[in-house]
């Protein structure tokens, strides 16, 4: 049989975290390991792991997700696993979620070497959207398009998709012979967008498996501008994208278009403060971003 470990990537989120593991060592197909990687908590979660003697744990300074998805790859490869179980501590697979995804790859051959459980925020209706196609040509459009939805199945049990995000994708081995691990650059955001991309260049296919289901716990931010530390990143990893995938044409195009909206969201925000006190800072930050994203070494890591 194949031997299965999941990688928890974890930052100062003690309670979700024990609900995460504690869903993991539920599933139904028993995991062969369960590998945490600490990036430098400080709220009590490094002294709790320590307790543990069931985990297989990393600690290691706070490089964002990134570093810690690019650790926890490295780890669970270094170990010799079949497959890799990647995620964040704010998910919790229900209890058949593994074995949902093995079961759905098994349906089709076993043709798929990446697998893609469904998010759900359980107590509201809401459906999460996979690209089924990278979009590097069109400036007004997302990096992944043709969204693919668990109400698009009609008796599959699993679909092709070529982007996911690091909560839940499971990794044969071979994908990260050929591909490498996480880049750990990014910080965070862009991140899974950068390793989907490398994933499909390989020429590995990605299958979203709609009867494996993570409830997800935090939700994410309401649409508007919020122009915290996170939109550097957003900016600046969006560009090294475009940079690395695109051609000179979307990178420019989709770095105008999508930056100039940014400074127009601003201006509108301090129109309705009735104050522009921090309308300069703030478009000084997206410059930074942009000018830095264009900067950016784009040398391939491991």
């Amino acid at each position: 049989m194949e031997t299965i470990a999941a990688v928890v990537v974890t930052y100062n989120r003690l309670s979700l975290l024990k609900e995460c593991l504690s869903a993991l060592k539920s599933q139904t197909r028993k995991l062969d390991s369960i590998i945490v990687i600490n990036n430098s908590s400080t709220d009590g979660t490094t002294e709790w792991l320590n307790s543990q003697n069931d985990l297989h744990v990393v600690h290691q300074e706070n490089g964002g997700g990134a570093l810690g998805f690019y650790r926890g790859m490295k780890e669970a490869y270094k170990l010799g696993f079949d497959w890799i179980w990647l995620m964040d501590d704010d998910v919790e697979p229900l209890p058949n979620c593994l074995e949902e995804m093995l079961i759905s790859n098994e349906l089709y051959n076993n043709q798929f070497s990446v697998l893609q459980p469904d998010r759900k925020y359980l107590d509201v209706a809401t459906e999460w959207q996979y690209g089924s196609r990278f979009n590097f040509s069109n400036p007004f459009k997302p990096e992944a398009i043709d969204p693919i939805r668990s109400s698009d199945f009609k008796g599959e049990k699993i679909k092709p998709i070529v982007s996911f995000p690091f909560e839940g994708p499971m990794f044969k081995r071979q994908v990260i012979e050929k591909v490498g691990f996480a880049d750990k650059r990014y910080f965070i955001m862009y991140d899974d967008t950068d390793y989907s991309a490398r994933v499909h260049r390989a020429g590995f296919k990605v299958g979203f498996a709609r009867d494996a289901v993570m409830k997800k716990k935090i939700r994410n931010q309401s649409v508007g501008i919020n122009m915290d530390w996170k939109m550097y990143y957003i900016i600046r990893n969006q560009i090294i994208i475009d940079r690395k995938f695109g051609n000179p044409f979307i990178t420019v195009s989709r770095a105008l278009y999508n930056n100039l909206y940014r400074v127009m969201a601003v201006g509108k925000l301090s129109v309705r403060k009735k104050s522009f006190a921090d309308f300069p800072k703030n478009v000084s930050s997206i410059a930074k971003a942009v000018v830095d994203g264009f900067k950016f070494r784009l040398a391939e890591q491991e």
